[in-house]
């Protein structure tokens, strides 16, 4: 059976439900998530690559849910392990699933048009204003919809209706129609088949708390499709009354899910391009020139004075290699060099200097017949498969007077005041922090939550490292470079928190006729809120507000721009094991009912969101025990201390026990390492399901392995190594060794090799040598105080012909290093 996706209980609370890499897997309740083999949405009909090409294995980004994803209330009834409604919530795809251009690591160079299973977008960031083509035709074109309510007669296809058990139907229909900007070109065009799942949101009177009903169903018909909600009264009645007030910002939100082929940028499938490289210059880090730019200016140097006629001739490479030698030591340290003149003519260049700067002479006669060079062929564009879930916002506002027939006779009348409550309970009991849970008191049963934090998200795909990416905007000069960081962060709420809630929140429902267990859901809560952060500005540390879109369900992105100098410093910050100040910060929430509540914001490699593992399990259908192989899938060293499990067959969790991993002391795993153990049931399994093991990995922390996470995040216009100077010497003492007493005598030369095949060989002419040496770097990024370790090893060689063993590699930072006969 293949590695698949370890489920744990905060995924179970998110509504996310892994599925293995062999079988789609069915949550409790009938949510089935299909097998990440098949693509995640329906689009339009794929059109299949030529016969004599067959199409290449490209990577189809991981299947994602688009839609309401419930729970069976039957499950929290017969076990509150799972203890939270997962109402209306929207499941979108990761940050590298939508931006697979903006990560340095991908899976291959993307793939050519005709390979694509996909309609073609042209754009790397699709909306519904663009119109994407068939892969094979481009005159096929699709269009993104939008909807709007539809209206017959002055009156909306809206319905309320009282259905069955006590529920009531509410059912909205919609039309689709093309966004203002292609209009013309969408009539000859197809609409393009997207997923669709709805939410109706609006904000509860008085406060800034966001109720959402999820939709149960969204039916498609022929001019659109048709939302339809099941509420209870209590439901029914809110909505109504937000039907009738513009204050209540009432609203359908209608999520399309589709998957499309984005080109990648120019260039990003081209390996040879030499890489720039980061370097320390008398203590700061500074950034060597891109190599285009050298090949600009000698472009440039290359262009005829209209008064000057010369014979097109090759160019010599020793002359460009030799001139952008001669000025990049120049840029490395910001000094600009000198103009190279646009006037010369490259038939001009007849002979070079000792140094080899070109010697000018007058240049000769060009033919009139001569041809010019044939134009260099455009690169093929490149696809990379992106998912998108896109949402469309329908607003629902409508007068009681103007729109009677949507009230049934006995709904309420105008907004209710507003009552709630707010509960601070520790978790844990006694200690630690104390979280906020808000109940209203107009519907006792329901109580809402906020997540434990947002955290630095993880990538989906395996290796899961982390989601963000450094990219270096170089700028006009050594003082302009900047550097763009662009995260994803996640909400992380803890399931064994919502268990002590659970009880401790039992006694202030009250009992009643219609609900004589005091049974009450937990809620995810919604409301306005904004991020603030500790920014870099102007060299300072500052708490800002700072532009970010705060979905509950799932996280937001930051955007921060900081100056290069500056990139040592936020990378520290990241790698380092205790919270620093800067970028950190807090989800501010303001719910209009009390004072606000914050919501830590932590940006750090050692304690991120995502997926950690991937497993194989193997249930025994008598005993109900699972044997469980867990593979570090991330691209750093895994802690565990402590792995709570619970066992499921469908029908509630029982607590687990773990036998065969020993957890008395924390167990670390390398990537790509495994464990191997068992979950044995501590009570009775009902259900016939196979037995599933359901983990909390909330206690398990990354050891952050610098380089490798550098690899998989810095702009891959950058090299991972760098170089720095470093002068070796001698002295004539050393050479004479008359100080050591060795037997070889005098000597004639050391010879001192440096780890990437550098070496310098001292001897009595030259005591001194001036080497740039390779540094890792991880080195200068780690490292405020030194500018790069190095290896180096020793042979000393006698004038008797002798010569010592070489000497182990040994390991140092300083930029003199002083060599001696031992």
């Amino acid at each position: 059976m293949p590695l698949g996706r370890l489920l744990n209980i905060n995924q179970v609370l998110a509504g996310i439900r892994p599925a293995p890499a062999a079988q789609p897997i069915k949550l409790p309740g009938g949510i089935v998530v299909p097998p990440p083999v098949a693509p995640a949405v329906v689009v339009a009909p794929p059109v299949a690559p030529p016969v004599a090409a067959p199409a290449p294995a490209v990577r189809v980004a991981p299947p994602f849910i688009p839609g309401a994803v419930r729970v069976n209330p039957a499950i929290l009834r017969a076990q509150p392990a799972i203890v939270a409604q997962l109402e209306g919530r929207t499941l979108r795809p990761r940050l590298n699933d939508l931006r697979p251009d903006l990560f340095p690591i991908k899976t291959g160079g993307g793939f050519g048009r005709a390979e694509s299973q996909h309609p073609i977008s042209p754009t790397q960031t699709p909306d519904d204003r663009c119109l994407f083509e068939s892969p094979s035709n481009p005159q096929q074109r699709y269009w993104l919809p939008r909807y709007r309510l539809r209206n017959a007669n002055g009156r909306y296809e809206v319905t309320v209706a009282e259905g069955q058990n006590g529920l009531w139907a509410v059912s909205l229909g919609l039309e689709t129609y093309p966004a203002p900007e292609i209009a013309d070109a969408a009539r000859t065009a197809q609409m393009l088949e997207v997923t669709r799942s709805a939410s109706v949101t609006y904000r509860v009177p008085g406060t800034a708390i966001e109720q959402r009903l999820p939709a149960g169903e969204v039916q498609k018909d022929a001019t659109g499709c048709v939302v339809m909600l099941q509420l209870s009264l209590a439901d029914r009645d809110g909505l109504l009354r937000a039907f009738m007030s513009n204050d209540a910002q009432c609203k359908l939100v209608l999520s399309r899910g589709f998957t499309v082929a984005v080109p990648l940028p120019a260039g990003s499938a081209s390996p040879d391009v030499p890489k720039r490289q980061l370097m320390m210059v008398k203590g700061q880090m500074q950034l060597a020139r891109a190599p285009l730019e050298s090949a600009q200016l000698m472009s440039r140097a290359a262009v005829v004075d209209a008064s000057m006629v010369s014979k097109p001739a090759a160019f010599d490479p020793g002359i460009a290699a030799k001139m952008t030698a001669s000025v990049a030591p120049m840029r490395a340290v910001g000094i600009k060099p000198p103009p190279i003149s646009p006037r010369i003519a490259i038939s001009t260049i007849k002979a070079r200097r000792f140094d080899g700067t070109p010697i000018i002479v007058q240049p000769e006669p060009m033919p009139d017949d001569v041809p010019p060079p044939p134009p260099l062929p455009a690169a093929e564009t490149r696809y990379e498969i992106s998912n998108q879930v896109q949402d469309w916002a329908v607003a629902l506002f409508f007068e009681p007077q103007l729109h009677p027939y949507l009230y049934p006779a006995g709904s309420a009348n105008g907004p209710q005041a507003s009552r709630w409550v707010v509960h601070a309970l520790r978790y844990p009991a006694g200690s630690g922090r104390s979280h906020a849970y808000f109940q209203d008191l107009n519907d006792p049963a329901r109580i809402f939550y906020l997540p434990d934090a947002f955290k630095l998200a993880r990538r989906s795909e395996a290796p899961h490292a982390p989601s963000l990416v450094f990219q270096v905007d170089q700028g006009d000069n050594a003082e302009q470079v900047m550097v763009d960081l662009t995260c994803e962060v996640r909400p992380v709420t803890d399931g064994e928190r919502l268990l002590a809630a659970r009880r401790e929140l039992a006694d202030k429902v009250p009992a009643s006729a219609a609900n004589p267990n005091r049974e009450f859901e937990l809620r995810l809560l919604r409301a306005k809120s904004s991020l603030q952060m500790a920014v870099l500005r102007n060299g300072a540390v500052r708490s800002e507000t700072v532009a970010a879109t705060i979905d509950w369900d799932n996280g937001f992105t930051v955007n921060e721009r900081f100056e290069f100098k500056d990139f040592q410093d936020v990378f520290g910050v990241l790698m380092a094991a205790s919270n620093s100040n800067l970028l950190q910060g807090s989800v501010v929430v303001t719910t209009g009912i009390n004072e606000n509540v914050m919501v830590p914001v932590k940006l750090n490699f050692a304690d991120m969101e995502g997926e950690l593992f991937q497993s194989i399990e193997t249930p025994d259908p008598q005993t109900g025990a699972v044997v469980v192989k867990l593979l570090n899938a991330t691209e750093s060293k895994l802690r565990i201390t402590q792995l709570p499990t619970w066992i499921t067959r469908g029908e509630g969790l029982v607590v687990g026990r773990i036998d065969g991993l020993d957890l008395s002391q924390p167990v670390e795993v390398e990537p790509e390492q495994s464990l191997q153990f068992t979950v044995q049931p501590t009570d009775t399994l009902s259900g016939s399901a196979p037995a599933d093991a359901i983990f909390n990995t909330a206690s398990v922390r990354s050891i952050p392995d610098g380089e490798a996470i550098l690899k998989y995040t810095l702009d891959d216009t950058i090299d991972q190594e760098t170089v720095r100077a470093v002068t070796v010497m001698t002295a004539p003492e050393v050479l004479q060794n008359i100080a050591t007493g060795s037997s070889g005598g005098e000597i004639l030369n050391i010879i001192v090799e440096f780890r990437g095949n550098r070496r310098v060989v001292l001897g009595a002419a030259n005591q001194s040598v001036d080497i740039d040496v390779p540094v890792p770097l991880m080195d200068i990024l780690l490292r405020k105080d030194s500018e790069g370790f190095y290896e180096y090893r020793q042979t000393v060689v006698f004038k008797s012909g002798q010569k010592s063993p070489t000497t182990p590699w040994r390991r140092d930072d300083s930029g003199v290093l002083f060599v001696t006969a031992v």
